[in-house]
């Protein structure tokens, strides 16, 4: 009961607080003018550059305000920088010194802004006209016929009228940020650092551990005092019928999905160091906002169909008998959403849907939203999000109809796959016609994405794991039951509100610097102690797993909880949640170790190991097999963990070295941006950290060659023993 109340408190404190938010936004000015009377951009011009930043996947590439893809440029910070570069040329100084006190102090009085409420007008220098129209022809050059060089489709965007607008957009960003809008981000030399609420923030957030830490632990260790010792038998299980069988075809198709999203990181890793792909160059198809979007697209989809399937898989061993024809049906339109919602992302930034700026706009609807990871056409979304909720439908009526003992699990079960289906809803919003305002589009597009990785999924996963340990006979009931409902509740909660440290320098009020850094930690507490959960799990190894199973489980849940666990407790949670931390990681290669931990390992791999169960089961993978599945396991998590440790943190924290020296513009360069400076990218130490990357890959690569192939040659085993039940 408590998880659906906290599910229900989370939507309505995100609504309320949407009021306050939106009355507070940074103004989008009816023009831009100079303090001599020229027009340089106007409120239209904005609007169009942001849908068209959108339809172009840039958000894909790069980013602006930080929020974005994380190989391409910062188009903030570039563009303050082009400013800087402009006005310095016309002061007659130099154009760029590091931590340069006297440059600053002489261009700050030309960056100043000013807005006027009553005649919604910006203000600037007199330069700004010039600036503006030099960073115009910079963007055409970057976009246009060096775009191949910066690893996007050759000659991507050429039309002036479109540049123009974009680099309104761009500029407009940068306006808000001097106006105080974003927290002091990006920090720029002597322009911009991070202001007193970054540093309030903080230390609130770190009293608010302490505090919050005591209780949960409490609670926690006066359960585990009382469950721990209850008996934990195995559940016997029927032999799956000739429908349960049927997922199997569904887990074949995922796995090589997920093999094609993994290929897809191999690639877009390339395009960090090189144009090409071992001399092909691929970039007129495949250019890197394609396979950036592309790659974590097809991530979300595998793991959610993995879950349909499985499910379909389980449900009727909680009672609940589904057709032949409904099992089909469910995993056909599931498999077909995600073919084409991973084909009309492809088709949109290829600009095959053309570019409709009405209320209904193709492109947005059935191609790809342009909003990063909320990449999705809104279309296949709401279908993905029926889907979700037909699930949540049958686990609330398995519910009704199990045993007592595992009522609370499939109750959580519904619960948190219909709060994952709001989040949907809430990130295929406006449906028809990308939002005109960008705060507000990042308002939303986190609540999607905080409904899937923060707030509702782990529940679901710690929910399905603990009632697999519960079925091997490595969990006690009560205990499962007891930490499910604590786990789900605290996670939903803290996950859901904790989106706002998201909202640190996107525009919104600061209200939510402070309620993102408080509640936001709250997030590390329930997922740290998954850490601890997984070992005691170990301790309790040789007493507890003996069968070939009970040893898999085991394995899989450990390596899942300890590197998801640190990847986003300690990386996530921890680290990134501090303001005046993520002030400078934000958008950094730190938060890409942050991502390659945790959603591999905490997500992926526990999806693996439904598809181990489903082999299993159904006959497929012996007892004799499942040592290697164990294997693939663990060679699994230990390949993200060195593609963390090796290459993405290494980067991060070189980026960090360098943002204090040049300011953050500096840290995302791929081209030339001020003559005699090497960009961040082309850096010898940063190709060599970018190529030690490689060693965890192929370790990752290999355990899940090992899982996968396995579960594929023995897959006909499973769909058709020799005995099968009716």
């Amino acid at each position: 009961m408590i998880v659906a109340i906290s599910t229900v408190v989370v939507y309505v404190i995100w609504i309320a607080m949407s009021f306050y938010t939106f009355s507070n936004l940074p103004p989008v000015p009816d023009k831009v003018v100079t303090s001599d009377g020229q027009t340089i951009f106007t409120s239209n011009e904005i609007t169009s550059g942001k849908y068209l930043y959108q339809k172009y996947g840039l958000a894909d590439y790069g980013s602006v305000l930080g929020f974005g893809g994380y190989f391409g440029i910062d188009f903030t910070s570039y563009t303050i920088q082009l400013d800087e570069n402009y006005i310095a040329e016309r002061l007659g100084i130099q154009p760029f010194y590091p931590n340069n006190t006297s440059q600053a102090e002489s261009i700050s009085p030309y960056l100043h802004v000013a807005f006027n409420s009553a005649s919604k007008t910006m203000t600037v220098s007199p330069l700004f006209m010039g600036a503006f129209n030099y960073s115009v022809s910079y963007y055409q050059n970057y976009l246009g016929k060096n775009s191949e060089q910066n690893r996007l489709i050759p000659d991507y965007i050429t039309n002036k009228t479109v540049v123009t607008d974009l680099t309104a957009f761009f500029t407009w960003t940068a306006l808000i940020s001097l106006l105080g809008y974003t927290n002091g981000y990006p920090f720029t030399n002597g322009v911009l650092h991070p202001n007193s609420n970054v540093f309030v923030s903080s230390d609130l957030m770190t009293f608010a551990f302490i505090i919050g830490i005591l209780p949960f632990a409490a609670y926690v260790f006066m359960k585990l005092l009382s469950y721990w010792n209850d008996p934990r038998e195995p559940v016997p299980l029927p032999k799956p019928t000739k429908t349960q069988r049927l997922t199997l075809y569904g887990v074949v198709i995922i796995g090589l999905t997920a093999a094609v999203q993994g290929l897809l990181g191999e690639y877009i890793f390339h395009l960090y160091a090189s144009p090409t792909f071992y001399g092909i160059n691929l970039l007129n198809i495949l250019p890197f906002n394609i396979g950036n979007a592309e790659h974590y697209t097809l991530a979300v989809l595998w793991i959610v169909a993995t879950w349909v399937v499985f499910s379909l898989f389980v449900l009727p061993y909680f009672g609940l008998k589904l057709s032949r024809r409904q099992t089909w049906g469910v995993m056909l339109a599931t498999i077909s959403v995600g073919f084409l919602t991973a084909l009309g992302i492809m088709l949109n930034y290829l600009q095959i849907i053309p570019y409709n700026n009405g209320f209904f706009d193709p492109w947005f609807m059935f191609g790809g939203q342009g909003r990063n990871v909320v990449t999705q056409g809104t279309v296949w979304l709401l279908v993905i999000a029926v889907l979700v909720f037909y699930m949540s439908y049958l686990f609330f009526k398995a519910s009704k109809i199990t045993i007592p003992n595992l009522r609370p699990l499939t109750q959580v079960l519904g619960i948190s796959l219909a709060g994952t289906g709001f989040g949907i809803v809430m990130g295929a919003l406006p449906v028809f016609h990308p939002w005109g305002n960008y705060t507000v589009d990042e308002y939303f597009r986190w609540i999607m994405i905080h409904a899937f990785v923060e707030g509702f999924w782990p529940a679901i996963i710690v929910t399905i794991i603990v009632t697999l340990l519960i079925i091997a006979g490595l969990f006690p009931v009560r205990l499962g039951t007891a930490l499910i409902g604590l786990d789900a509740t605290a996670d939903i909660v803290s996950g859901m509100i904790g989106t706002a440290h998201h909202y640190y320098w996107g525009g919104q009020p600061q209200v939510w610097l402070y309620i993102g850094s408080i509640v936001g930690i709250l997030e590390a507490i329930a997922i740290g102690f998954a850490v601890v959960y997984a070992i005691l799990l170990w301790v309790r190894r040789e007493t507890d797993a003996k069968t070939e199973f009970q040893k898999t489980i085991l394995i899989f849940t450990i390596v899942s909880a300890i590197g998801g666990g640190i990847g986003a407790a300690a990386f996530g949670g921890g680290l990134l949640n501090m303001p005046l931390l993520n002030y400078y990681l934000h958008d950094t290669q730190v938060v890409m170790a942050h991502a390659h931990l945790a959603f591999p390992l905490a997500y992926g791999l526990p999806s693996i190991m439904m598809w181990v169960v489903i082999a299993y089961l159904t006959g497929g993978l012996k007892d004799g097999q499942l040592k290697y599945m164990r294997w693939g396991a663990v060679l699994y998590g230990i390949g993200f963990s060195l593609q963390t440790l090796l290459s993405l943190l290494p980067l991060g924290v070189l980026q960090y070295e360098f943002e204090l020296k040049y300011g953050f513009w500096y840290v995302k360069s791929l081209s030339p941006l001020v003559p005699g400076v090497t960009p961040f990218w082309h850096l010898a130490l940063v190709g060599d950290l970018i190529w030690l990357r490689m060693i965890g890959d192929v370790t990752a690569m290999a355990g899940f060659a090992i899982i996968g192939l396995g579960i594929l040659f023995t897959f006909r085993k499973g769909v058709r023993p020799q005995e099968d039940s009716s």
